[in-house]
């Protein structure tokens, strides 16, 4: 006798079974293609804002050690199979940067060190099948095994026609089977703060929900907050994120956590709800598209709006009454385009010049001699 009954609807279990799995089914196609991983490491170049290849926020950033690299470098130069690469057509409407590049959804760790290991950046260490090339580089390998490693092939899986959501479920669930905690759950579930709880509730803000539009999943992971979180962490510190020479976003933001901890009363708090208010208040009444890059788009990029937010708000701390005359450089400028699309890069100077940009444009400030002084 089957297990299946009918809902407190008068629905067919079996109906309501088949209705969910459609609704949640994601509808893509994909093509499978095969490089050589001098073409991907061409392709890849991590020190191109616009490679047609690039790492999105939502991935983890790069922890494989020195030992994970080599030995994975180490396979390849065995003859190992690696495994296949998982990357996704973005359309443009969807993030404001695509022009055509590819995301890549599974397979990060293992093209920054392919792209590290022939750029000359690894030294091969702890080495268990090839002990001749401990402590070496890629130059330092003869020219024949340069050249076949170079033209060692790599398949990737290229997705087409898969949303943001579906394109972070492949992630969680290629990577850890599950879906893992973000950063920002992991803040959540890992301490007792003040300063989160304050920012849990200006992440329910009604304007702040409206001007940061995104999808279920990403709001239900705490996106919001982690936009929020990183504003008052880049607003009171941003130049000297990377001072240390360290790109870590995660380690700049939990060091915000507590040292504003540490001194979090209730006019730090006031202050904080000044802060974040008066800025959603200027974004809106002064940037046509707020956060967005368009009035078409259904999200906003953690790099505009880290930007945009935080800019727009040091300007404020230097002129209360700044009226800009104009904001449409946010949408035409092609240096500040050009700094939107940094998606896989951290670095200090390009955190600093994005977030100075706005702010100098704001006052009515010459951005390029203040940034050569």
């Amino acid at each position: 006798m089957s297990g299946l009954q009918l809902t407190l609807d008068g629905i067919p279990e079996s109906d309501l079974i088949s209705k969910e799995i459609k609704e949640n089914q994601k509808l893509f196609d994909f093509d499978i293609k095969e490089y050589t991983l001098e073409f991907l490491v061409l392709k890849f170049d991590s020190s191109n804002d616009t490679q047609d290849i690039f790492i999105p926020d939502y991935q983890r950033e790069f922890v494989w050690t020195k030992k994970q690299q080599s030995l994975f470098i180490e396979s390849v130069l065995i003859g190992l199979p690696i495994p296949y690469i998982f990357v996704a057509d973005i359309d443009e409407e969807e993030k404001e940067d695509a022009d055509g590049r590819i995301e890549v959804v599974d397979g990060a760790q293992r093209i920054q060190t392919i792209d590290a290991y022939v750029n000359n950046k690894l030294k091969l260490v702890n080495l268990e099948k090839l002990p001749s090339l401990e402590g070496l580089y890629f130059k330092d390998l003869p020219m024949i095994n340069q050249r076949r490693f170079l033209r060692t092939s790599i398949r990737m899986i290229e997705l087409k026609r898969i949303d943001e959501d579906g394109r972070r479920i492949m992630f969680d669930r290629l990577n850890t089977g599950g879906t893992k905690l973000s950063n920002m759950e992991k803040r959540f579930g890992s301490t007792d703060s003040k300063t989160l709880e304050l920012i849990k509730v200006l992440a329910s803000d009604a304007l702040y929900k409206e001007m940061t539009p995104m999808s279920i999943t990403k709001s239900s992971r705490r996106e919001r907050e982690e936009y929020a979180l990183r504003f008052f962490a880049y607003r009171k510190n941003y130049s000297q994120f990377g001072a240390n020479n360290s790109n870590s976003v995660i380690d700049f933001i939990n060091q915000f956590v507590d040292e504003n901890d540490k001194i979090f009363n209730k006019d730090v708090e006031q202050e904080m709800r000044d802060i974040f208010k008066n800025m959603l208040i200027f974004v809106k009444d002064n940037f046509a598209h707020g956060f967005r890059k368009s009035s078409n788009s259904k999200s906003v990029s953690r790099i505009r709006f880290e930007a945009t937010a935080v800019g727009s708000s040091l300007a404020l701390n230097e002129d209360p009454d700044v009226s800009p005359s104009t904001t449409e450089w946010a949408y035409k400028d092609e240096d500040f385009l050009k700094m939107m699309r940094s998606d896989a890069s951290n670095s200090r100077p390009k955190v600093i010049n994005r977030i100075d940009f706005v702010k100098n444009k704001i006052l009515g400030q010459d951005f390029y001699n203040h940034a050569n002084q």
